[in-house]
This record gives structure tokens, sequence and C-alpha cells, in this order.
């Protein structure tokens, strides 16, 4: 049934879990507005909670924090496992109290082991005694951080934040190179700005931060979610429909437009809006996609896109060069009548490419991180389960457009991330019912 309506874009998941973070180099009062009430943001508030934030909803997606009485440092394995984003606490409670300690993290098994080693290096550059021990990273520092110039061999979005969230009471100067330039990275930067941090970005991929001896509170509206917009761009696609998507930002989404152009699909792009439609008998193209950093393809699109790409005319080549293990949904594709084969990359003429710190190409083989797309091909509802939380989203678009019914197993994923997301697409006319089991 083709998806008609309009829908509105939710505040952006990854810049609001670091926001809740920020607030604790402070002990005046933050004020965050457009923030999403997803599952991620829930674990964050909880965690910030217990080291003694005071956190308060002030009104539907406005949210108060005050952390002028904390009373411990520790994040224990209950809460870290919920969510990989805690381990931005580690930056602002080494910042502004000398000592973390956090459990092992959790998050989307979507590279190898996801470690953290980025944020623990950039520690100990900037001064900080990092050690591992009773299944806890355990962090402390005398004196207070130190700038340093800290350099990342390999984009890293939270890498660069926790630099950030280091940086700004530390003494001295601190210069990130090969800074990520997300818009989320962005917006942090604007929040910690309007706190009193002295940060510039003084190219692309390079930020100096000159330390403050204390930061303000302030308010900030948080920029819309981009991965969201991207999956109701995609929803309207696959289903046929035409819908306008309001509250976001097009120009954060070049990348993946360029490519929605080439596939054939109609859009028209607003300042804040975004409308997306296709004829009922439109032919879609196949294209290739090669997921990169901002302002690339960004790897959260590629699982949304391989489920247009099943309805497009030929052979596309979807290639992850940023995790090693995000094709675990077209094994649930494949069930429903795709024809999708998971490959290395230079079995199609493709030079490897691994982000992951903790995969070693020579002694574990060439990943396989290619997926060949062959279409058209109709699909068939399935009973599905979720591996992870876009993989969720992914599904939920392949049963929209599928003949017949799907039960989909495993939601809570797509709650860590979207808002209501069954809610809009069944006022955008999807037929969804969410059961308990």
């Amino acid at each position: 049934m083709p998806l008609k309506g309009e829908v509105t874009v939710s505040g952006a998941k990854n810049a609001a879990i670091k926001m809740v973070a920020a607030s604790l180099l402070t002990s005046d009062e933050v004020i965050l507005t457009n923030i999403p009430e997803i599952e991620d943001v829930a674990v964050m508030i909880e965690a910030a909670s217990g080291l003694g934030i005071k956190t308060t909803w002030l009104d539907n997606h406005k949210l108060r924090l005050k952390a002028d009485e904390i009373n411990t440092y520790a994040l224990d394995t209950s809460i870290t496992c919920r969510a990989r984003s805690t381990i931005m606490f580690m930056a602002p409670l080494l910042s502004r109290f000398g000592q973390f300690t956090l459990g092992e993290p959790g998050g989307c098994t979507i590279g190898k082991n996801r470690p953290i080693n980025r944020h623990l290096e950039a520690f100990s550059q900037m001064g900080a005694q990092i050690e591992f021990r009773d299944d806890a990273y355990k962090g402390h520092v005398q004196g207070g951080l130190k700038g340093a110039e800290v350099i990342f061999e390999k984009n890293t979005v939270m890498g660069t934040e926790s630099v950030l969230l280091s940086s700004v009471l530390a003494s001295g100067t601190t210069t990130i190179l090969n800074a990520a330039q997300e818009p989320e990275v962005d917006d942090l930067i604007l929040l910690l700005t309007k706190m009193g941090a002295r940060i510039e970005r003084v190219t692309d991929k390079a930020i100096r931060i000159e330390g403050v001896a204390t930061l303000h509170g302030a308010s900030h509206e948080i920029i819309p979610d981009r991965n969201e917009a991207v999956t109701y761009a995609i929803a309207a696609a696959v289903t046929r429909g035409d819908l306008l998507i309001k509250n976001t930002k097009p120009s954060d989404m070049t990348a993946f437009l360029a490519k929605l152009e080439k596939i054939g699909i109609a859009f028209e792009s607003g300042k804040n809006s975004l409308r997306v439609w296709t004829l009922p008998d439109q032919e879609f193209k196949s294209v290739n996609i090669e997921t990169s950093p901002h302002p690339g393809f960004m790897t959260d699109w590629q699982q949304p896109i391989c489920v247009l790409l099943t309805q497009a005319t030929g052979v596309s080549l979807v290639h992850d060069t940023i995790y090693i293990n995000r094709f675990e949904f077209t094994k649930e594709l494949n069930r429903m009548g795709t024809k999708i084969d998971v490959v290395q990359p230079s079995s199609v003429g493709i030079n490897t490419i691994v982000s992951d710190d903790d995969y070693d190409i020579s002694n574990e083989g060439e990943p396989f991180t290619v997926a060949v797309i062959n279409g058209p091909t109709p699909l068939t509802g399935k009973r599905l389960t979720i591996p992870d939380l876009r993989a969720g989203a992914t599904l939920v678009l392949a049963a929209l457009c599928a003949k017949g019914k799907s039960e989909i197993f495993g939601v809570e994923h797509i709650d860590r991330g979207y808002e209501l997301f069954d809610q809009k697409l069944t006022a955008l006319g999807a037929k969804i019912i969410r059961a308990s089991v």
C-alpha cells in the first residue's frame, strides 16, 4: 500500500545522547529541546540520574538537566550494557571530576568488538591514567587534563566528541586532526559554545579547543535526525507513495539524495522539508554505493536503501567500509524473496577498506562487506527477526512493500532509535499492529 501524507522527524538520536553527557560539564542548568523520546535517550537519562544529575521533563521533547550535586563517578554494567552511548560520560567525568569507572559497554553488534581504544588513547595523551580492572574501565587524572594534539588515523565520530568533551575544561590548547565532520558533531560544538567553550573548526577536518576554567548553563534545540528522514524517504519510494517529510535538513543528506536521483526517485527539497514520491509503474535503476564518513554516504543509510535496490532493475553493489558485520539483515530479506549475496570486496573488483581498528585483515582474512543485489524481486511476508537498530527499520520497510503479512520480532531495537515509528507509519496508511508477546 502506498504511504501518503506528512510525517515529522524527531530530534537526532546521535546528537541528543552526547548532549545529555555534556550537561555534566557544568553545575548550571542545561535545557535541551527537540530531544527524541527513544530508548537510547532514556538509558542516557537513567545513567545521568544515577550519577546524581537532576533530570526533569519540562514538556514533550524538552528536558532540563542540572549536575550540581554529583554523588558517584561510576556507571556499572547494568546500565552501560544497554547502550554503547554511555561511554560518552567518561570524558566529562574525567574533565570535571578527574575520574570515572565504566562497565563494559553494549550496543549493536555491527563491528568486531566495537572497541573504545580511540577514546582511551586520547585521554592518555591528555594526561589521564587508564586501566581495565574488575571488568570495568577506570580513569583518573591528577591536576586536571592538559591540552594535546590528538590525531585520529581513521574517522571516528564518538572519538571526536569524546575529545571535545574532555578538552573544553582542560588547560591549554587541544587540536583534533582528522576530526569527524558529521552534523551531529557540529551540533555538539554549538551547544558547548553556548555553554562558554572556545571551539573553532579551523578546517573541515581540524578542530581547535582553548580550554576554559568553567562552563555555564545553556538552552539548545537539537537538530533533526537525518537517519529517520532517510528511512521515511525510502518508505515513500518502496511503497510507491508520496510523503512530505517535515523538520528535516536535506542539506545534511546530499550523498543520499544524489543516489535517490540516480535510482529514479522524484524528490523536492525545501529548507526544512523533503517531499519524496514515485509513479506506480516507474522503473528503478540499479546503483553502486560505498559508505564513507560525512559528507559521504552514511553507513546507517545502507541498510534501508538495500530494500529499495531489491526493487531496482539490474545489479547493485553496496560496500560498507565502516563496519565488518552490517549485512546480517540480508539473510532475512533473502527469506522474503530477494537475491542478495554478501561477498568479499576483491571478488567484485573493489578495494577492501576497513575502519574497524580491532579487525586484522592479515590474520582474519578479507571481510565480507559487499552486498550484491539482483533486482527487481517481489517480496513475500515472513516471520522476521531484527538483529540491530537500523536493520529493524529496514525489515519494516521490506514488510511494507511485501505481499502478505509479516511478523517482526525484536522491535525493541527499533525503539532505541525511532520515536513512535509504528504510529507514524500507521498515520501514513501502513497497516501495523504492535502485539505483546
